[in-house]
This record gives structure tokens, sequence and C-alpha cells, in this order.
């Protein structure tokens, strides 16, 4: 088991309690219990404590649950908590909550509606637009993570985009992220193969394409006897 998996469990189980799950896409690291669940790729150890969704067309007025989301977070014992910079908002442990761990935060792609922090009124929560969102919405699959169904990214499409984003990192820690996001990828790489992640990434031109193409040779620096390896089996 993985460390907070119990948490993590409690937070998806609570969302699909009010059928808030079929308006979400769970991103990040924390597909990878997911992928393990439904396919053959090596056992695995990560350490985030982040866990995040993405909504497609957050602005839709479809996008409701009851109780909301909001309400259904904060009963479980997390709290919003807004960047006073960015206005974007991910819930924390409520401080009177000692056994949660983890933050949850909610993602979408920027457009003409959605060009800053925007509040998702039937779901009563702020989901932030961050580019390439794209890529995770148009291959989303479903998936059981303990009986639970989830949508998930592809996972060839989930290993690209995170090998592109590791490219957009900044900050402070940024180096470190970048790192995290080419661990996470080389999971997924393993288990496909590199032809069936790059095949991922040529189905999207220009600048997203290019990030890929960056972050890949980063992932060939850090990476380079693994690469050798699938070319000699090849």
């Amino acid at each position: 088991m993985f460390e907070f998996e119990k948490e993590f469990h409690a937070i998806l189980k609570s969302l699909h309690e009010i059928d808030a799950l079929r308006h979400l896409i769970l991103i990040g690291s924390w597909v990878l219990p997911v992928y393990l669940e439904n396919y053959r790729i090596p056992r695995l150890t990560f350490t985030t404590s982040d866990v995040d969704f993405t909504i497609i067309r957050p602005h839709d007025p479809v996008k409701k649950s009851n109780p909301s989301v909001h309400k259904q977070l904060t009963e479980i014992g997390y709290v919003p908590h807004r960047n006073p910079i960015t206005q974007s908002e991910k819930y924390i442990p409520a401080l009177e909550s000692e056994k949660n761990k983890l933050s949850i935060e909610f993602l979408c792609e920027p457009g003409r509606i959605v060009r800053a922090p925007y509040r998702v009124k039937g779901l009563g929560i702020i989901a932030t637009p961050l580019r390439y969102q794209r890529v995770l919405h148009q291959n989303a699959i479903a998936l059981a993570y303990k009986d639970i169904t989830v949508s998930v990214p592809k996972p060839a499409f989930w290993a690209a985009h995170k090998i592109a984003m590791s490219q957009l990192r900044s900050g402070e820690q940024a180096e470190l992220k970048k790192m995290k996001d080419l661990d996470g990828a080389r999971i997924i790489v393993s288990f496909l193969g590199y032809e069936d992640v790059m095949c991922a990434a040529r189905c999207y031109k220009g600048k997203f394409l290019s990030l890929f193409q960056k972050g890949w040779e980063n992932y060939q620096s850090r990476f380079p006897e693994e690469l050798e390896i699938d070319s000699n089996q090849g």
C-alpha cells in the first residue's frame, strides 16, 4: 500500500457518493495506483501529497453535485485555501483533522470564458486554468479502483503530458518537480515502451510537441540505460 492510500480512497469514495466523479478526471501522480490495479505495470513507489483533478468545460451548467463538492470535502476534513497572488485554490487538511495529509486541487483548460481561476457554481469549487489539459480531456478512459469507477488519462498520453509539462515548471522547487514528473513518466515508459509514449505526443503539434521533445531530451539524459535496453530488445 502507498503512503496516504487509505486517505486517497476515502476522497474518491466521498466524491463517488455524491456522483461528482462523472465531472472529474483524475490526473497527476495519483493515477498510478489506479493504473496498477488495471495494468501489469511494475510495482511502484511515489511520494506526493497532491491529488489533482481536471474538469472539462467548467462553465457548463450540467456540472452539479448534491451536496456540492465543496461541502462534501469540508465534511471529511478539508478546507479551501486560496493563493492570494494567483487566486488559485486547493483544499488542505483542516487544523482539527489530524488524520488528513493530502491536498486536493481542481484544474481546467483555459479558453475564451475561462482565463482565470473559475468558480464552478454547481460544484462549489474553483478550477484553475492550466495549459494543455485538453490532451488529458481528449484521451480519458474509465477504470476501476477498489470498486469505484474513475476517469483517468490513457497511460501513454498521461506520460507524454508529464514529460511535456515538466518543461513548464518554475519557482524554487522547479528542478525537484521536474524530476518527479520524469520519474512518474518513467513508470509508464518502462511498461509501454518509449515508442507508444512518443506516438501519443505526436498526436499534438505546435508548442505541446515542442515541450515534449525538450522534456524527452531531459528524460534521455536522466535514464539513458533504460533506452539502451529498450532499443536492444526491439
